[in-house]
């Protein structure tokens, strides 16, 4: 019989291993697995963006050529099933997001000497928004499948307190635990920011440029008060909406106002020397760039969506929220910032923000893994 590799092993799997939140902060932490002599191993369906990465790191990358999450099942099953050959010490599958989850508990069907651990890194709420009937039968079935395949992950782990509740209020479950993403490397100290009485105010939004991110609701805001107030809106990011909020910008003459910067990897050249940010989401885990907002001393205005939003503002006291998807409410929000010239205690802000760092995050995902038997 083979003996068992003194190292322990871990797995995950995250679907669409593009650029954003989700993949940065499974790509921090594979990285800081790696130094505490974790053997990692890394699935996407279709490519993972950070293979090359990943590789030079030291991790295996294995991408499933499904084009489908639900024909990647047998896949999965397959390479799980050789990592468990292998004999680590311990292995364990770290799966994200709730239709991964439920393949990954399907895959994991009465293999041995496997753990897992269910991520949530947005919000199960979202499943109660949708845009047609299909859409509605789809996110219907996702949230039936997981209150059953959820009491069979080991652990829960979510990115905020919200959604922590939410998980235990809905699915009868305990072993739930939040965990903070590694949003930051480390708390900066305040950066001065440009904004003077009577010079343009630099407003920025960061992000996927997705239906349900709301950049339309901030595009809508900002036209009403486009006459009154001296304003430049940066839109940092990409995605299938754009066509659309280009062709809103141009109906309502925001054209002069309004400028797509693409995607930054450097934070510091997109928060450095702005006034404002904005995030309009319908539903959100625990944004980063809201958290690298505070951290680059930016003052921030955040839609009171489920999940972490409210959280990372320490519930109002570093930030402002408005009622989601309400351009109303958030126009007398971006006004009162105006009027008031608003600033974020520093203090306050600095403390708050070692909630978020990296190595705060990295510390809480080791332990769980050590305290897995």
């Amino acid at each position: 019989m083979n003996k068992k590799i003194n190292k322990q092993k871990v797995i995950f799997f995250l679907p669409v291993f593009s650029p954003g939140g989700a993949s940065e902060s499974i790509v921090k932490l594979s990285k800081f697995l790696k130094s505490q002599n974790y053997s990692i191993s890394l699935i996407s369906i279709g490519k993972n963006k950070y293979k090359k990465y990943l590789k030079e790191i030291g991790c295996e990358v294995y991408e499933i050529k499904n084009s489908r999450a639900l024909f990647s099942i047998l896949a999965l099953r397959k390479l799980i099933k050789e990592e468990l050959k292998k004999k680590y010490f311990k292995t364990i599958l770290i799966s994200n997001i709730h239709y991964a989850n439920i393949i990954s508990s399907i895959s994991c069907f009465k293999l041995k000497g496997i753990k897992t651990i269910f991520t949530e890194r947005s919000s199960l709420s979202e499943l109660n928004i949708y845009n047609n009937l299909l859409n509605f039968t789809k996110n219907k079935l996702i949230l039936f499948l997981a209150k059953y395949f959820y009491k069979f992950a080991n652990i829960i782990i979510t990115n905020s307190k919200f959604e922590k509740k939410y998980i235990q209020n809905n699915f009868n479950v305990k072993n739930v635990l939040y965990i903070n993403p590694p949003s930051i490397s480390k708390v900066e100290k305040a950066h001065k920011t440009s904004a003077k009485i009577g010079n343009i105010k630099k407003i920025i939004y960061v992000g996927r440029l997705s239906k349900e991110k709301g950049v339309i609701t901030i595009l809508k805001a900002l036209s009403k008060i486009k006459d009154e107030y001296n304003f430049k809106f940066e839109i940092f990011g990409d995605g299938i909406e754009k066509n659309n909020i280009k062709i809103f910008i141009k109906e309502k003459k925001l054209s002069k106002k309004v400028f797509f910067k693409g995607y930054y990897k450097n934070k510091s050249k997109i928060f450095k020397n702005k006034d404002l940010f904005i995030n309009a989401s319908w539903f959100e885990g625990l944004p980063n760039a809201l958290v690298q907002s505070l951290n680059y001393n930016v003052f921030p205005i955040c839609s009171r969506s489920p999940g972490g939003n409210f959280e990372v503002i320490k519930y109002g006291q570093l930030g402002l929220v408005f009622k989601t998807n309400n351009s109303e409410d958030l126009k007398r929000k971006i006004i009162f910032f105006f009027k008031e010239n608003l600033r974020l205690p520093n203090k306050t802000r600095i403390n708050h923000l070692k909630n978020f760092t990296q190595f705060k995050s990295n510390q809480a995902y080791l332990k769980v893994l050590r305290s897995l038997k």
